[in-house]
């Protein structure tokens, strides 16, 4: 994966694969390569109307214009990465913070599975529909990690994605982490 980065962001020519010049980009104009246009001479006795003349009756040359690129710049074929990051790209903080997020999560849902088991054992009943075949036995603790994997999924496609809403990637992990920790919370403080 990070050779094939590295392809994208070089973008290497294919060996034996002639790449066309760049189309005038740092290329620097050489002097030998700059020409006027010339004329078919006219007699010096055919003046044209509104054209100029010296004083010993001869035209003018018109004058060079000076290339907007210095000659003694040098020549490079290697044109610049792209702006761009490639969408399977993110910095390396961002994945650090989502691998924090991504076991805060799982943590937060392993507290609330074990303050229901505690709260069970203690008289209460579980009121989620959903987690009440899995309440009576220790398979709440994998039961309950189903909604933090799938969250984690979430927030990677929503950083890796384009617009508005890779601004707002931690959202899910955040809000399901501060979930399972108020459901815990409950659970202890209502238990006794």
């Amino acid at each position: 994966m990070i050779l094939a980065v590295a392809v994208l962001l070089l973008q290497f020519p294919a060996a034996g694969a002639a790449s066309p010049p760049p189309s005038g980009l740092n290329r620097p104009v050489e002097a030998s390569r700059v020409t006027v246009p010339s004329e078919a001479p006219k007699p010096a006795d055919q003046p044209e109307s509104g054209e100029e003349r010296t004083s010993d009756g001869s035209r003018p040359t018109p004058p060079v214009k000076p290339s907007t690129e210095s000659a003694s710049q040098p020549t490079s074929n290697v044109l610049p990465p792209p702006a761009f990051r490639p969408p399977d790209e993110t910095p390396v903080a961002h994945r650090k913070l989502w691998i924090l997020l991504s076991a805060t999560e799982h943590s937060s849902a392993g507290f609330d599975a074990w303050s229901t088991r505690y709260a069970l054992s203690n008289g209460r009943v579980e009121a989620d529909p959903i987690m009440r075949p899995f309440a009576g036995s220790a398979a709440i603790y994998g039961a309950i990690q189903v909604i933090p994997i799938g969250l984690d999924y979430v927030a990677h496609r929503l950083q890796r994605s384009s617009g508005w809403t890779r601004h707002i990637w931690w959202v899910p992990q955040s809000v399901a982490s501060a979930t399972f920790l108020v459901s815990g919370s409950y659970n202890v403080a209502h238990t006794n």
